[in-house]
């Protein structure tokens, strides 16, 4: 099969979030905010410039790293650099910073176009729709046939393994993934995900879980 380039983790998931014809999001807003604060944040830790440990994190390296999204997390990181906490910089990243930085990341590259739908009522709705299908699919694509195939996920793709299940979106990705197949995702996690990777995804899902618990009371 024909492969696409690998693209940013939070590009990755923010395509493998969303239907790969219409743009349609799989998520609610919040769970897919909060994913992509995470996945930013998941950038700068494998770009080396933040630590994460016991939920506080530390800037290791303030250069820039390129790349516009994850340099904008890492100035505003220094600019309030007396918040270190995780889970705070997860839920405010999530209000619709993380979202905006990814989905303008993947515009100039050309993998997404910008679309506004008016509803019944008049009320535009903006919907990130996919130019090439087989593009926007290949992140879950690539990681589904890896772990069905018993293979080793390089470190991005666990994360991005990590953030399908701490958003739910396993139910769309990993249907057809049996109890083997999870048992051996799980146990890659454990074994070849450095730590801090691995609380950063603990902090998502937990994030996450609070936030459709907020939603149900």
């Amino acid at each position: 099969m024909a492969s696409a380039p690998q693209l940013p983790l939070a590009d990755d998931l923010f395509l493998t979030a969303h239907d790969t014809v219409k743009g349609k999001s799989l998520l609610s807003p919040a769970t897919l905010g909060l994913g992509l604060s995470a996945a930013l944040i998941a950038e700068l830790v494998l770009w080396r410039r933040l630590d994460l440990v016991d939920g506080k994190l530390t800037v290791i390296d303030d250069r820039p790293t390129g790349d516009p999204a994850n340099t904008a997390v890492l100035d505003q990181l220094l600019r309030e650099g007396h918040h270190r906490a995780v889970r705070d910089w997860i839920a405010f990243l999530a209000t619709g910073v993380a979202v905006d930085l990814t989905a303008r990341r993947l515009a100039r590259a050309g993998h997404v176009q910008r679309q506004e739908r008016r509803g019944l009522l008049g009320a535009a709705k903006v919907f990130y729709v996919p130019t090439d299908s087989m593009t926007a699919g290949w992140p879950a694509t690539r990681v589904r046939t890896s772990l069905g195939q018993g293979e080793l996920l390089d470190v991005p793709d666990l994360v991005l393994a990590g953030l399908i299940l701490a958003t739910g979106l396993d139910q769309h990705v990993f249907v057809t993934l049996d109890a083997r197949g999870r048992g051996q995702l799980f146990d890659q996690f454990r074994r070849r995900l450095p730590a801090m990777l691995q609380e950063l995804v603990a902090h998502a899902e937990a994030a996450v879980g609070d936030a459709v618990m907020a939603r149900r009371a």
